[in-house]
């Protein structure tokens, strides 16, 4: 899921092609998507927000 997912189920609920609770769904899904993958990038790779010092890089 992406941010494209989130502009493609606006259109779509707009134009009728969905229902509110499918819109709904997607959404949640794609946040829920945003968390986790947010979650591993920091517990798990080398990065400057890194929470662990062994994984912090500048």
């Amino acid at each position: 899921m992406s941010e494209f997912s989130l502009l493609l189920i606006m259109v779509a609920l707009q134009g009728g092609l969905i229902s509110l609770d499918a819109a709904t769904t997607v959404q949640l899904a794609t946040i829920i998507t945003f968390v986790v993958s947010a979650y591993a990038v920091v517990m798990r790779y080398p990065t400057p927000i890194a929470l662990s010092d062994r994984l912090r890089r500048d």
